[in-house]
């Protein structure tokens, strides 16, 4: 089957939309400011980790099957589970919709109504969450389809009249490791670890358009993922640009949300920070709907059937709820150390699963997790004792960044390829791990096992 181009763009499109959160947008404005005159390499370190690495993930994920627990199936099918769930929870529950809460409150209902407490708008926002979680319709499907383009809109105006008539000029700053801590600033939005999960709904859409050849599927989903790519590259690298021309105004220190918001009054006016606040808000709701939706979906679906759907989105909803009250910049604070410890080994395994078919021997794959996971939960424990005002592995850490790539934010990739490497070699020798056809075996009993406990207990 030949693959048409509006399928293409349509498909595109739809995929930038699912990954730019009204959340994401208060990141690069923070880095403008940060980085003044320098801002072109920090959105350069925030591109690469965002929008590159989870555009990687959906296409090598679309690659393996599509479905989330493929992008760590080659290490184990307990541990491919067990880092599914934890990343569902953490674009779920645990941060990233109740940052869209606390996001809504911070930048659409607090400067226009700043009586209201912080938490009579979670209580509204979340009500609303779980009644459209748990009475789908198409009033949010409308919503969504005319919030991007009004979102683009509102942010093409905003960057335009940034280049024409900049509030001020970007301040000189010579801010250390401006890539690196660009790149780990990626890390918050979130999204390579949404990746796998969002590869399904990308195959699923294909499919329903008549593409059944897996060849096909895979080469329409690459060209899918560089239409997104394009988009978000663009968003935000033009948000970053409007940060830092008012990186003479504003500082690093402030809140995010602030930063944002001020620099959309320093060019728009208030009437652009009500516009802006009130898309902002619509696009978060549609997000945190389709995030505890999905959370509520995946675990339904891996227990097979024995979690049911309604009660994991009510949970899921009340813990998000009640995460929300700490407010975005507690809940970024919060977030750092896990993020921290999980992203080297997902962005691992997505570019380790690149190479899938030419790997034979899952030693590889276990040994790599292992080696980057040492590396990552260290720093991440450093990064809480710092919190906390300590320094634990402190000497690790010092030690750690006189690795190769570490002024990239990748000073665990070699520790992870030499592991990788002796892993495989292990698995060569001994048959410890397996190869993969013994996961590709497993996974065709494993798929017929659960689609008959789906059926018992549908």
């Amino acid at each position: 089957m030949n693959i048409k181009r509006k399928d293409i763009i349509v498909c595109g499109f739809a995929l930038f939309a699912i990954f730019f959160g009204a959340g994401n947008m208060i990141f690069p404005p923070y880095l403008g400011v940060l980085s003044g005159d320098r801002w072109v390499t920090a959105s350069t370190g925030f591109i690469l980790s965002d929008p590159v690495l989870p555009i990687l993930g959906v296409i090598v994920t679309a690659r393996l099957g599509g479905r989330a627990i493929d992008l760590g199936k080659r290490v184990g099918w307990r541990f491919s589970a067990i880092i599914s769930a934890i990343c569902i929870l953490i674009i779920g529950p645990f941060f990233a919709v109740p940052r869209t809460g606390a996001t809504t409150h911070e930048i659409f209902i607090a400067p226009n109504l700043p009586g209201v407490p912080p938490l009579a708008t979670s209580v509204v926002f979340f009500g609303l969450t779980l009644y459209l979680v748990l009475n789908p319709g198409k009033v949010l499907d409308y919503i969504g389809k005319m919030l991007t383009p009004a979102l683009l809109i509102v942010l093409g105006v905003i960057t335009v009249t940034a280049v024409v008539h900049p509030p001020a000029a970007a301040i000189t700053t010579d801010a250390p490791d401006l890539f690196k801590m660009s790149f780990k600033e990626g890390y918050q939005t979130m999204d390579a670890l949404g990746a796998a999960l969002l590869s399904g709904i990308v195959l699923s859409d294909l499919i329903r358009r008549g593409y059944s050849d897996g060849k096909t599927q895979v080469k329409a989903s690459i060209q899918i993922g560089l239409v997104a790519f394009i988009c978000l590259a663009l968003v935000y690298g033009s948000l970053t640009y409007v940060g830092s021309t008012v990186s003479a105004l504003y500082t690093p220190d402030m809140d995010r949300t602030a930063i944002l918001l001020g620099a959309v009054e320093n060019l728009l006016g208030g009437g652009g920070r009500f516009v802006l606040g009130l898309g902002v808000a619509l696009a978060c709701l549609t997000t945190s709907t389709g995030l505890i939706s999905t959370c509520g979906n995946f675990f339904s679906d891996v227990t097979g059937g024995k979690l049911k759907y309604k009660y994991v989105v009510i949970v899921a909803t009340l813990i998000a709820f009640a995460i929300s009250l700490i407010g975005v910049e507690g809940i970024i604070n919060i977030a750092v150390p896990v993020l921290t410890a999980v992203f080297p080994i997902v962005i691992f395994l997505i570019l380790a699963s690149i190479f899938d078919f030419q790997i034979k021997y899952n030693g590889f794959f276990i040994g790599g997790v292992i080696g980057a996971g040492v590396i990552s939960v260290i720093e991440a424990v450093n990064v809480f004792s710092k919190m906390q005002n300590g320094d634990a592995l402190g000497g690790l850490v010092k030690t750690i960044e006189t690795f190769p790539l570490a002024n990239f934010a990748f000073e665990w990739l070699v520790p992870a390829l030499i592991c990788a490497v002796i892993g495989g070699l292990i698995g060569k020798f001994t048959g410890l791990g397996g190869t993969r056809e013994d996961v590709y075996r497993q996974q065709a009993i494993r798929e017929e096992r659960l689609a008959k406990a789906l059926e018992e207990n549908a």
